[in-house]
């Protein structure tokens, strides 16, 4: 809520006021003026206490926007928090660009940066520190003379750290195509912001630990436990919803390995082609997942069995149109079931795996 929104709404209550102003003169002519001073006045101080309200309220949402903490700490996408985070650094502290690197999902190091063609790139800790994470450090560089059309890099940064428990975890950095533009007041700017990001970081990398841990390595799909999580999610999702709900298991009889035990380059190839081929044919609300080693599960919401068996046919067309790089023919057979009310969600696994060989298809193989 804006000034401007605040003066609409105190203006609507002005035309409120006025309007109860005149059915008091119409209808209450007969009383007192001293009583009518009174009723005037008690409508004046709870207009005052409204004004007084909506005034509060747009200084915590300009507030708000200031610190720019609240999108931030909604973002769990670990790597679009981090470029967020790079331009609220660079708008903090004025700076032309901006980096910040942390440690992400698994200790794995993560950056983003901001402005200047992305040129900015994070900065550790440039001095030695003895004992915990320094707090500030201000850099200004000095080139030698370049080439013609050559243009000078940075020539000022800040860096502060990240710090999460007492542990640094990351920096943050600003720079300036200018020496010594940093001064106390953006170590302050960058200071603070490291320290509000943090619950945020912390959030969103423990989101990616949880996705990571339900993915395959090899293919980017769920695993077992995603497909587990998702198939559990779907079957809440019909029976709170009523809409009907199938799943199709899918399994290429000639590619068994998966990331955890392959041995042979072009059945992992093989694997991650397929895998994309059924990204590609299903819909943004279907799930497909690596449900064991070389075989597929896809969770199919809103569909009922006639709808997935339609589904499973192009599927086959589809695929008769690739070819897949192995020495055999890619030979799979598929099951597909439609979820029944009240079923959980092993007896709908188990059912779709008991109808699987009940449709067996060749794909061509490379030559």
């Amino acid at each position: 809520m804006d000034s401007t929104i605040v003066t609409a709404v105190i203006g609507a209550c002005v035309a409120v006021l006025g309007f109860v102003v005149l059915l008091v003169l119409r209808g209450r002519r007969a009383r007192s003026d001293e009583r009518f001073e009174a009723v005037l006045g008690q409508l004046d101080r709870h207009m005052g206490a409204i004004s007084q309200s909506l005034e509060r309220v747009v200084e915590r949402s300009a507030a708000a926007r200031a610190r720019g903490v609240d999108d931030l700490e909604l973002t769990v996408d670990l790597a679009e928090l981090l470029r967020r985070i790079a331009i609220e650094a660079a708008t903090r502290t004025h700076a032309e660009a901006a980096a910040v690197h942390i440690q992400g999902a698994g200790g794995a190091p993560m950056m983003a940066s901001f402005g200047a063609d992305d040129r900015a790139q994070p900065l550790e800790a440039p001095l030695a520190h003895a004992a915990g994470p320094f707090r500030a450090v201000t850099i200004n560089w000095t080139y030698r003379p370049g080439g013609e059309g050559e243009t000078d890099p940075f020539a000022s940064a800040l860096v502060v750290p990240i710090v999460e428990a007492g542990v640094e975890t990351g920096t943050l950095a600003a720079y300036a195509p200018e020496a010594g533009v940093f001064g106390a007041e953006h170590v302050r700017a960058l200071e603070t912001l490291a320290d509000e990001v943090v619950p945020a970081i912390a959030s969103a990398r423990r989101f990616a630990d949880a996705q990571r841990a339900m993915t395959d390595a090899l293919t980017g799909l769920r695993n077992r436990k995603g497909y587990q999580d998702e198939l559990e999610r779907a079957i809440a999702r019909a029976r709170e919803t009523g809409q009907p709900l199938s799943l199709l298991i899918l399994n290429p009889e000639d590619v068994e390995a998966s990331s955890e035990g392959s041995h042979d380059p072009r059945t992992d190839l093989a694997l991650r082609e397929l895998a994309g081929l059924l990204v590609q044919l299903t819909r943004t609300t279907d799930v497909v997942c690596l449900r064991q080693d070389g075989e597929f599960g896809i969770v199919l919401p809103e569909t009922a069995g006639d709808a997935a068996r339609r589904f499973y046919v192009r599927l086959r067309e589809e695929a008769s149109r690739k070819t897949f790089p192995l020495t055999r023919q890619l030979t799979f057979t598929a099951g597909v079931v439609e979820w029944r009310p009240d079923e959980t969600s092993e007896a709908f696994d188990a059912r779709a795996t008991a109808a699987v060989g009940h449709n067996r298809y060749s794909a061509p193989h490379a030559h």
